[in-house]
């Protein structure tokens, strides 16, 4: 059967819904698919590609603040180290992360969102 449509075309019905109770002592079967353990090795994989992610965004938020503060590009150019520098040289490095944050900020904490959700969702699934 069809459904007359006003422009003259005909539309099929929607399949019946299955929405009967299944009969006691039945259980429904579990559909065919990747063990749970795979799920969970899944989500320990992308947290830790994600904790990856944000260390490198960290280290390159740090050695931009750096370079301010030496007027070179790496930490490996640093010759004192944070431990000698001076209250000037601490505030050159405060100005830099107050406007480097702008930069990184969004995304640090975009990834330290998700992976806490994976972590949650986890610990969800290795409950079960």
């Amino acid at each position: 059967m069809s459904h007359s449509m006003s422009d003259g075309g005909a539309v099929c019905p929607p399949p019946p819904r299955l929405d009967r109770a299944m009969p006691p002592g039945h259980a429904a079967a579990r559909p065919a698919g990747p063990p749970l353990f795979a799920g969970a090795t899944l989500l320990t994989r992308q947290i830790a590609l994600r904790q990856m992610q944000l260390a490198a965004l960290e280290t390159a938020m740090i050695d931009a603040c750096e370079a301010a503060v030496t007027g070179r590009p790496t930490r490996a150019n640093t010759p004192a180290g944070p431990a000698r520098w001076t209250r000037a040289d601490w505030q050159r490095y405060l100005a830099a992360a107050m406007q480097l944050e702008a930069v990184y900020g969004p995304r640090i904490r975009h990834l330290r969102q998700q992976i806490g959700q994976l972590e949650r969702l986890k610990a969800l699934l290795t409950a079960r």
